[in-house]
């Protein structure tokens, strides 16, 4: 792409910790505006510990006009965003979103909060202390019984640990469990299930559709057409998520969810796009309103949020 770029640093503050292999509760990422005139805005927001550049390589890829899985899907925003702003539209305009799961600590208030707003599913991220978490497991579930559970783990624990995890869990429990993502270690190769549990993948997915009976896939860093053909065809379940970004790239996630959901309708699952509820609140997050099983677009053309791009500061690539 030949158009200038600028960016914009941001930070974003997290409610707590929002991963298995880190503590950190900032999280810095940038957005980058695309043209001329008739800009287009797209999200780029590393995740290290998950094997991402840091943020200053991955610009000073994109400046160097370097692709990388972020910038490819950037860029790929920033060209749709700029299409529907240019036409005076939202992307948002005739495509339903799918309902998400909430994503929860495991304590009563999370639980509570979740049933409240409507949610039925709900993702955790065991793994710290596998013993005391499945007994709060095994709480909660008696307490909320109406929830489908789905659990990440991040590769921090060994396919035999998540066994003997699996089996305190208990038969009732199990049941209710729609899948263990990256529920096994670093260079183990586990099959299709766990103690009747389906595992999914969330890295290298376009590379292990078929091998797993779920693909997470997140529009941030993955192409999701490519993947949604191949799920389709090797009855793979695919759930889109958010990669616990800025607004804006959240948005892209649910808006490629929901022309997804169109395309495919068998094949898209319950998914992961309600993420701006984990954060410190700011103007962009006020935007999509209070979480909900039900993503809410923010006002505006392209993926939303007109009046807030065009007040922040932007600074050219260089």
């Amino acid at each position: 792409m030949n158009a200038p770029i600028s960016i914009h640093r941001y930070s974003l503050v997290s409610r707590s910790a929002l991963n298995s292999r880190s503590e950190r509760v900032e999280h810095h990422g940038a957005l980058i505006r695309v043209g001329e005139e008739g800009y287009g805005y797209g999200c780029i927001h590393p995740w290290p510990e998950l094997g991402d550049l840091e943020l200053e390589q991955t610009l000073k890829c994109l400046m160097r006009g370097e692709t990388t899985p972020l910038i490819r899907q950037a860029l790929h925003c920033a060209q749709h965003d700029a299409e529907a702003r240019r036409a005076g539209v939202s992307l948002f305009e005739g495509v339903e979103v799918p309902v998400s799961h909430a994503t929860v600590k495991l304590d009563v208030e999370s639980f509570s909060e979740a049933k409240a707003a409507g949610f039925t599913t709900v993702k955790i991220k065991p793994g710290k202390d596998l013993t005391a978490e499945s007994e709060r497991i095994r709480s909660l579930a008696g307490a909320f019984p109406g929830f489908r559970w789905r659990l990440d783990f991040n590769h921090t624990r060994s396919l035999a640990e998540v066994e003997d995890f699996l089996q305190c869990l208990g038969d009732e429990i199990r049941p209710k469990i729609d899948f263990m993502e990256d529920a096994w270690g670093e260079g183990e190769k586990p099959e299709g299930c766990l103690l009747g549990v389906p595992l999914a993948v969330d890295r290298g997915v376009d590379t292990n559709v078929g091998g797993f009976p779920v693909v997470v896939v997140k529009p941030a860093r993955d192409d999701v057409d490519s993947i949604l053909q191949r799920a389709d065809s090797d009855g793979t379940k695919v759930m889109i998520t958010s990669y616990m970004d800025h607004p804006l790239g959240q948005s892209y996630a649910a808006w490629q969810a929901g022309v997804a959901k169109r395309k495919y309708p068998s094949v898209v699952d319950t998914c992961g796009l309600v993420t701006h509820g984990l954060f410190e609140p700011d103007a962009f997050i006020e935007c999509l309103g209070k979480p909900s099983p039900r993503f809410k677009p923010a006002s505006g053309t392209g993926l939303g949020f007109d009046d807030l791009l065009e007040e922040l500061e932007w600074t050219p690539l260089a």
